[in-house]
């Protein structure tokens, strides 16, 4: 599942525990990062009390009860939020088998990397991205044309069973879940293990709308209109995929790996993959159109949307291979790909839409047939 190595978290276990493999010690660092969220939060609020000691007095009163009163707000929602991690995290590393468990239990608190901790953060977005109706208008941006593009394709509802689809880079698996209850067999991949422990959450432990509560935006404290907007809610998941609808004749399945590996296994070719906001993940962006020409079968179509905001560019010790999207569009039609649809489409991407600072993206759309 991960290759991720592990820091600080040998104690002696040899007694009272079997071997642990790499995937669990990868799990164990991911679990690390959720479960310090609290801690990470703590130290916000601290240092905002400490910076309003060291202002004058006069402009203490001017700042008023109102300012440690949102504190206080903060704290009470942080507070909630990690109550939320940890049962995602209890849930999800659950699902993965009991192997996964021995991460719960080798795990040894201490402080995650910067971008372990980063990642904590994002996946609270996403969650608010995939699973509520705040982030609908962003799904309906990029996800939506996709979907049209597939009911164009295939109208005949009562066939679409028959149909393959394959979603690398899936996330928290709303695409995935949501092209599977528009009638297609699916199947979703996904290599963050962030991703992964808190999409089994999602998929398998939601069983009713709008169960759950979570504050996204407790720390924007730049470009904020009001308080208020900085204490609001998200409530998710907005649809349920309770796995109350046994009598459908597709599949739906989450698989987790790293693409290349997956691709370069897979011993079936799909009649449909889907990339949103994916092909920019590449070491090699030429790899990843080769390996999608080869995991289609004759006639398969490609479908992409998102920017090409290349992930591993300027990361020492990391190659990659950043290439504009004229020449993107080249090398695919050089693999033999016909493209039938070529369009922009304009979106954001896990945005506090209440905030003073709003980014877009302009992500190409584009569908290939084989």
């Amino acid at each position: 599942m991960s290759q991720e190595s592990h820091e600080g978290c040998q104690e002696d276990h040899e007694h009272d525990e079997p071997a642990v493999d790499d995937d669990v010690i990868a799990t164990e660092k991911v679990v690390n990062a959720f479960l310090f969220y609290k801690k990470y939060g703590q130290e916000k609020i601290l240092h905002m009390l400490k910076q309003v000691r060291e202002i004058p007095n006069e402009h203490q009163k001017l700042l008023g009860e109102t300012y440690r009163e949102q504190i206080t707000e903060v704290k009470q929602r942080l507070d909630h939020n990690y109550s939320m991690l940890k049962m995602i995290v209890n849930y999800g590393v659950g699902m993965f088998g009991e192997n996964f468990m021995q991460s719960l239990r080798i795990h040894q608190p201490r402080r995650p990397t910067p971008d372990y901790m980063s990642k904590v953060l994002s996946t609270i977005r996403q969650i608010a991205r995939e699973w509520s109706s705040a982030g609908e208008p962003e799904r309906d941006a990029t996800y939506t044309p996709i979907i049209e593009e597939l009911r164009r394709l295939f109208p005949d509802q009562s066939k679409r069973h028959d149909i393959r689809i394959f979603v690398p880079g899936s996330g928290l698996g709303r695409l995935a879940f949501d092209l599977m209850s528009d009638g297609f067999s699916v199947e979703g991949n996904e290599f963050s293990l962030f991703m992964l422990i808190t999409s089994c959450f999602l998929l398998n432990g939601c069983k009713k709308k709008d169960e759950f509560t979570l504050y996204p935006f407790i720390f924007d404290k730049s470009n904020s209109w009001s308080y208020e907007d900085q204490l609001r809610p998200v409530t998710f998941p907005d649809r349920c995929p309770d796995g109350t609808q046994t009598s459908r004749k597709n599949l739906f399945s989450m698989c987790a790996g790293d693409f290349v590996e997956i691709m370069r296994k897979s011993p079936t070719p799909h009649q449909v993959i889907v990339t949103a906001w994916f092909i920019d993940t590449a070491h090699n962006i030429v790899e990843y159109i080769e390996l999608i020409h080869k995991g289609l079968e004759p006639g398969g179509v490609w479908i992409n949307v998102g920017p090409l905001t290349y992930h591993f560019e300027d990361m020492k010790e990391e190659s990659s291979i950043e290439l504009p999207y004229e020449e993107v569009m080249r090398i695919v039609r050089t693999f033999g790909f016909q493209i039938t649809d070529e369009r922009k489409i304009d979106s954001k991407y896990t945005t506090n839409h209440r905030s003073m600072l709003q980014n877009q993206y302009t992500c190409a759309f584009f569908v290939a047939r084989k």
